[in-house]
């Protein structure tokens, strides 16, 4: 087997999943960033109430004090009126040092209840396995590859399937052909896998997994038992990709399919 399906194969059978330990210890941290928000969040709402219950206190003091003074009939007039303008001058600006606070407070609220929404929508992503409508192209590649792990296979389809059209010029767009490919291959959907591998062929040509996605191709044309069409992406492999690392293998098949292009009950084409 070729380096590049033998770190696959070990990703899926000794490991357990080479993605899962990304995807939740990722999961991990974003439910401690969550926690974090919520106690920054919880601390700034009781600084605020706090500060308004200092503020609400002068201007109390200085509401009593306009109407002790405004009831000192007896008090000096010109002193009554000066008492009168720094009271109402301190409340405006208590008035107005509580609106600020509560603007700052609001905006403060606002920025951090959308990082809060993206960081549980996308935390809510890891746990069910299910894309949203707003998941970005490293998101799906990490849904996909859990699903593919997990064999979810058509789950892995349908979320890689949406990656590459969406996003076709993301670095793992050709990934994601491949391993919905592969997704088909392991539930024996024969031609389905063959038409994918012919997706990553004619748009990804240049892929790492192009010519490994040929092989298989070739492998399930053989479980169709269309030998001539199986030798044909054989073929391509041996001329566009010379330095492959599945050429022993597909040079063995192509010996293996040419012995039994004459028997029947194993090549009807």
């Amino acid at each position: 087997m070729s380096t590049k399906l033998a770190i696959l194969a070990s990703c899926s059978v000794l490991l357990g999943g080479c993605f899962w330990a990304t995807t939740k210890s990722e999961g991990e941290a974003l439910r401690k960033d969550v926690t974090k928000l919520q106690e920054q969040m919880a601390a700034k709402q009781k600084a605020l109430d706090d500060q308004i219950v200092q503020l609400q206190q002068v201007l109390d003091d200085s509401s009593k004090l306009l109407k002790r003074n405004s009831a000192d009939l007896g008090a000096d007039v010109d002193q009554l009126r000066n008492d009168v303008r720094t009271a109402n001058g301190l409340v405006t600006t208590i008035n107005n040092s509580i609106n600020e606070l509560k603007t700052a407070f609001e905006a403060y609220r606002k920025q951090h209840d959308a990082r809060l929404d993206q960081l549980e929508q996308r935390l809510g992503q890891l746990e069910s396995g299910k894309p949203s409508a707003s998941s970005s192209p490293d998101d799906l590649w990490k849904l996909g590859s859990t699903a593919f792990e997990a064999a979810r296979y058509n789950d892995a389809i349908d979320i890689f399937k949406r990656l590459a059209q969406s996003f076709p010029t993301h670095e793992r767009a050709d990934d994601a052909v491949y391993f919905r490919g592969q997704s088909h291959t392991n539930l024996k959907d024969w031609e389905r896998s063959i038409g994918v591998y012919q997706i990553l062929l004619d748009k990804y040509p240049d892929s790492a997994l192009t010519d490994d996605g040929l092989y298989f191709a070739a492998l399930a044309a053989q479980q169709l038992k269309q030998c001539t069409e199986a030798r044909t992406y054989l073929g391509i492999i041996k001329s566009r990709y010379p330095k492959s690392n599945v050429t022993k293998q597909a040079t063995d098949l192509d010996a293996t399919l040419k012995k039994d292009a004459k028997t029947k009950a194993k090549c009807s084409a």
